[in-house]
């Protein structure tokens, strides 16, 4: 009864907007893939389609994200991401590399209007964080945001931690994410059973309140694995926000974000990770170096500034609406 009431409640949403796309013919807005996983936009995009009206596409993610995180099925096929990829007017990408690779695998010609704004993070976060990281003695916690799955590093952040206790033991280890339905067993024991690791789940909207201790924040994805590797993952975006010092692995998008500072890199490999992280330990003025350099930075990552960005950029688009 509850999956006939949600359907029904969908299809007259859809119903009043296909009457307001008739009468007022607008630019149209999808966010890809997460408004495309009905049926009822799915058919609303038809429709515009075939009223040939202009529509934009943000694409968040692509049908990649599921084998390469190993978080169950994605709900929409390549056929139908290609379709709507294609059939769009115009494209906002996280980023130039990941736009590369879509062109390239569905042999995308056509001549899209592609605009690159990557994800961003809350301006309450400059708000809480506003002074540069700043050592607290006899503490020592390290932070990792996000779901626990394959290819995130997971097991090597593990290792390089539990390496590092064993020389600093005030380092804790914290977690904020949960656990895929098939995440390894026994990296899930290591967590649950760990005398300085803690993790726990709480609502996006809540965790900047959870980081004030925080002292550096690791961000360990596989950079062989293409998806992760042409990534613009939020988490990211949130570190900077609070001003702290990043571990980040060596993935090709990443490394454009920190290009002018701020963010230190890393091999995929536990052992760099442990020797970075000490290096920081035992020298607390480069982790102020790193704190004032993405303080610098973080204002033009905000999503404030990624609207005025996209803004900016459909002004063409809208002024031919007039």
């Amino acid at each position: 009864m509850g999956i006939f009431y949600n359907n029904l409640i969908k299809s007259i949403a859809a119903c009043k907007s296909a009457l307001m796309i008739v009468f007022c013919r607008p630019i149209v807005y999808f966010a890809y893939p997460h408004s495309l996983t009905t049926l009822q936009n799915q058919a609303l995009f038809r429709f515009c389609r075939m009223l040939d009206l202009d529509i934009i596409l943000d694409i968040h993610d692509t049908t990649e994200q599921s084998e390469a995180v190993g978080a169950g099925q994605s709900r929409l096929n390549e056929s139908q991401e290609e379709y709507y990829i294609k059939n769009s007017t115009f494209i906002l990408a996280l980023n130039r590399l990941i736009w590369s690779h879509i062109k390239e695998k569905y042999k995308i010609v056509q001549d899209l209007k592609v605009v690159f704004v990557p994800n961003a993070y809350e301006d309450s976060f400059c708000k809480l964080y506003p002074h540069v990281y700043k050592r607290v003695e006899n503490r020592f916690n390290i932070c990792y945001l996000g779901g626990l799955t394959k290819n995130r590093g997971i097991e090597i952040m593990l290792k390089a931690c539990e390496e590092l206790h064993k020389k600093f033991p005030c380092l804790r280890l914290y977690i904020f994410g949960p656990y895929a339905d098939n995440f390894d067993l026994q990296l899930k024991n290591t967590i649950d059973s760990s005398d300085f690791i803690q993790r726990r789940t709480v609502p996006r909207k809540d965790l900047i309140r959870y980081l004030d201790e925080v002292d550096l924040f690791v961000m360990p994805y596989n950079p062989s694995e293409t998806y992760l590797n042409l990534s613009s993952p939020t988490k990211l975006f949130e570190y900077i926000g609070t001003g702290k010092p990043i571990l980040c692995t060596k993935c090709e998008s990443l490394l454009e974000i920190g290009e002018n500072g701020g963010i230190m890199y890393v091999d995929y490999d536990p052992l760099d990770l442990e020797k970075k992280a000490e290096m920081l330990i035992m020298n607390p003025e480069i982790m102020e170096r790193l704190s004032r350099e993405l303080i610098a930075i973080r204002p033009q990552h905000t999503w404030g500034e990624r609207a005025k960005a996209i803004y900016l950029a459909l002004q063409p688009l809208s002024e031919t609406k007039l």
